[in-house]
């Protein structure tokens, strides 16, 4: 067999052939260092013609002084074609790829991550396209204070995906600026859905997102809670870079969540410290970190069990990465560019029928509001 063809024909298997049969008796760090080039060439060579499509879905979580945006990125069950924005998908082929586990992905990762430059300024900025599952919404009825029942707006009897574009800026001072509603686009999984939402006169479906707003926000006054203490922009960039005094402070900040949990709810947070350290690896990768703490992190996350890799994947913008995954409440799925450690997209749930997807398009340091990288 000719190698160098069988990269090009078949991914997959090109994929296969890089994992060693004695990776475990291999150190990890010279380990990373010999894969890293091997999967940068394998992603390379990933052709759409040989990957089964899907579409993808975001999970979003609070950031700095909670107002950041979430984090998100596509999966599916082996690869991943990038679709347009509808919810339109079809069933992935089972993945043939995941010999190629996610430690060597992660590993991989880290030596891309660490090879960044170091750059700042004082303001993170951040531009996300995001698609969400618009409807329809389940009957509910929350209580507010003293018990009381609060009316709920019903949402239209159809199911359709907004998308929308934000931009931030997340400021060292705690000063925030968002720019929210850009380039909004509704479709539908199929032509019944959307005739039945013309037939119920085109109601608004997500009505927070359908124009353009300029936020600005300033916390430099408020007093933060712990864990959003943990989480401003100049506490971010003062991370550790070694793994085992991440691991340290990640597991405060676990504590310290789980303290406001239980004061807040009653109930200590759902999962254990290895969900955690997934959940926050996702703000953290779209956050103002330095190369050298997120190849920390990614050493970390290599450590913890129930992550698994689930084949190459491309994201909306056509970019390729590697997939990895881990089951909680919901799967979680990332899109990770192996060669720079970039997070380019994030997704949650099921595979089949996403609700919500994020593609990171920029990231980067700016020194004034309104600048871009």
């Amino acid at each position: 067999m000719n190698f160098g063809e069988d990269m090009n024909r078949n991914p997959d298997s090109t994929l296969r052939a890089l994992r060693p049969t004695a990776l475990d008796d291999l150190p990890a760090e010279s380990y990373a260092r010999r894969r890293e080039q091997d999967i940068a060439r394998a992603l390379a060579a990933t052709s759409e013609e040989t990957m089964p499509g899907t579409v993808r879905r975001r999970m979003p979580r609070v950031l700095i002084a909670g107002l950041a945006a979430g984090a998100v990125a596509a999966a599916a069950a082996g690869v991943i074609v990038a679709t347009d924005d509808s919810g339109g998908t079809r069933t992935p082929a089972p993945a043939a790829s995941q010999q190629l586990d996610a430690r060597t992905v992660l590993l991989a990762s880290a030596e891309g991550a660490a090879k960044a430059p170091l750059t700042t300024g004082a303001y993170w900025y951040t531009r996300e396209r995001e698609t969400r599952l618009a409807g329809p919404l389940k009957n509910r009825s929350p209580r507010g204070e003293g018990g009381a029942k609060k009316r709920v707006s019903k949402s239209p009897p159809v199911t359709a995906y907004v998308s929308t574009t934000q931009e931030t800026w997340s400021g060292r001072d705690r000063r925030d600026r968002t720019i929210t509603g850009i380039d909004r686009k509704i479709t539908f999984p199929n032509a019944a859905e959307e005739a039945r939402w013309k037939a119920l006169g085109s109601p608004e479906l997500e009505s927070w997102s359908a124009k353009r707003h300029v936020n600005d926000y300033d916390f430099s006054d408020i007093k933060l809670t712990k864990p959003q203490q943990n989480m401003t922009v100049s506490a971010l960039t003062t991370l550790p870079s070694d793994p085992k005094a991440l691991e340290k402070a990640l597991r405060g900040w676990y504590k310290d969540e789980n303290q406001v949990s239980v004061e807040h709810d009653g109930v200590p947070m759902s999962g254990d410290f290895a969900q955690y350290v997934f959940g926050t690896a996702q703000d953290l990768l779209a956050g103002p970190i330095t190369p050298a703490t997120k190849s920390a992190l990614f050493r970390l996350l290599a450590k913890q069990p129930g992550i698994t890799y689930l084949g190459t994947g491309t994201d909306r913008l056509g970019r390729k990465g590697a997939v990895i995954a881990q089951k909680g409440e919901a799967e979680i799925r990332l899109i990770i560019d192996p060669k720079t450690g970039r997070l380019l997209e994030q997704d949650s749930g099921d595979r089949k029928s996403p609700s919500l997807v994020m593609t990171y398009q920029t990231m980067g340091w700016v020194n004034r509001l309104s600048d871009r990288p």
